[in-house]
């Protein structure tokens, strides 16, 4: 797309649309290459929400934690920009804690880290999974000795000289009880706290004097500004009119309806999360020090083995320690639901988009959950959820982020197609993003290029409004289903 890239300079006009991961990463990076004139623009009201669901935030950069790990099997190229962006979470943990509450936004305490290296317990059912055995290959020799296989009693002793607590290697208490368990603890690997990190983020920008922000409804993309194939600039939903000498998109979930050309390359999906909220500390200190980072890992279960409907066969699970506020997340990801209430561009196809209004889930996602649960977290069971949402995410046709020039217009640079792994590569992200828009050429400015549908499997979304995941199929279930189970009959 060389013919595309615009002549830019220090002084260059920069609008991005969308202030998730991608945005606000892209904006850092433009900023340590030397760019002065930045423009980010959002519909939400980052500065006064700070990025939190509680308050009305949406998007996948919006939650409560978001896992931090390296373990991607063959896909060395992520594996390492993972490791490179773990340095740069402890730099920012660092500089977080120096920085005087007074000069901070609301949403972030000096005393509070953004990034809990607490470790990553990756459990099967039934021997390790393919993709955990790829990534134990793959690890480099120097790591080795952090990562602890359940299943091998002399590496959980070594865990156990060394420190760890035996709550780390077997939280539900599976080897204990006889029960069918493998896996590995990783602990290079931990969470980071999702909203608090945005704020971070957005924190840093305003520190450069060179990003100016617009935030809230009226600041959301009406339509792009053209002259033949150039993008000269953006309308805003409240008819305001703003020139740009390059127009970055990076509205997640949002971006397939914004840019038609995305429109097969993308797909809007959703993972259903449930936060449940512990007692006061000082009614259940057992439950705050039993889901504490200090003694509780970042868990997934079965992720690559689920079959929906399948009693035998449940998977695609993951949870994180309690937040700062007593919160307990865990989530189901093994079906990505989607929402199909648009049409494409030529209006021949349905599109998924998301629908941010739902405070509940697909009853799937529930019975997988709590089926979990109940074996493994008894507990969690009988304590109220705070949340339930429908966390939207944005896959693309083989989950490897779209980060290129347009090839329909000029000037303009899709970022997105986070795929439900983006967030861990908040430091770091931006600086590849920079690379596609200065027309260098890198290993990772080739694996995020603008590229061809795959035939045949791609993803999921080759299923269309024909496949059984489809939102509209659904039966929708929330906190009552939670605590007092589905019933008798449950399975759709």
């Amino acid at each position: 797309m060389a013919a595309d890239k615009p002549n830019l300079t220090p002084d260059s006009k920069i609008v991005i649309v969308g202030a998730g991961v991608f945005g606000l990463s892209t904006a850092l990076h433009l900023t340590k290459r030397g760019y002065k004139n930045i423009h980010l623009f959002d519909r939400q009201p980052f500065d006064k929400n700070n990025y939190d669901e509680q308050l009305g935030a949406h998007g996948a950069s919006c939650d409560l934690n978001k896992i931090i790990r390296a373990s991607y099997g063959g896909e060395k190229l992520y594996q390492d920009l993972a490791f490179k962006a773990m340095p740069v979470w402890s730099a920012w943990n660092d500089e977080l804690a120096g920085t005087a509450k007074d000069e901070l936004p609301d949403a972030l305490d000096p005393e509070i880290k953004l990034w809990h290296n607490c470790g990553f317990l990756r459990l099967s059912r039934d021997g390790l999974e393919g993709k955990e055995r790829e990534t134990q290959e793959g690890f480099p020799g120097a790591i080795k000795g952090t990562q602890y296989r359940v299943s091998d009693g002399q590496r959980v002793k070594d865990a156990l000289r060394e420190g760890i607590p035996k709550t780390k290697i077997d939280p539900f208490r599976r080897g204990e009880r006889g029960l069918p368990v493998d896996g590995v603890l990783d602990m290079t690997a931990g969470y980071a706290l999702a909203s608090r990190a945005c704020a971070w983020v957005l924190h840093l920008l305003k520190k450069t004097g060179v990003v100016r922000t617009y935030f809230g409804e009226e600041n959301g993309l009406k339509s792009l500004i053209k002259d033949g194939r150039k993008v000269t600039g953006i309308t805003t939903t409240s008819g305001s009119s703003h020139s740009a000498d390059l127009l970055i998109i990076a509205c997640g979930g949002w971006t397939p309806s914004l840019l038609p050309s995305t429109e097969h390359l993308l797909e809007t999906t959703s993972g259903s999360v449930l936060a449940i909220q512990l007692p006061p500390k000082s009614e259940r200190p057992d439950l705050w020090a039993k889901y504490s980072a200090e003694n509780f890992p970042v868990w997934s279960w079965n992720m690559g083995s689920y079959t929906p409907h399948s009693d035998d066969h449940i998977g695609g699970l993951y949870g994180l320690p309690v937040t700062p506020e007593g919160v307990v997340k865990v989530a189901f990801r093994g079906a990505k639901w989607t929402n199909y209430s648009r049409r494409t561009s030529d209006a021949r196809e349905a599109l998924s988009y998301p629908r941010t209004d739902l405070d509940k889930v697909p009853q799937e996602a529930m019975r997988v959950l709590r089926t979990f649960c109940k074996e493994n977290l008894p507990d969690l069971l009988s304590l109220p959820l705070s949340t339930i949402r429908l966390c939207w995410y944005t896959d693309s046709v083989d989950n490897s982020f779209l980060i290129s020039y347009v090839p329909d217009a000029e000037n303009v640079v899709v970022a997105s197609g986070g795929s439900g792994h983006g967030f861990k590569f908040l430091p770091v992200l931006g600086e590849h993003v920079v690379d596609v828009i200065e027309g260098k050429k890198t290993a990772y400015t080739d694996l995020f290029s603008w590229r061809d549908v795959p035939r045949g499997k791609k993803n999921g979304l080759e299923e269309g409004p024909e496949g059984w995941r489809v939102l509209g199929k659904q039966r929708l279930v929330g906190g009552r289903e939670w605590k007092g189970g589905l019933g008798a009959g449950s399975r759709l």
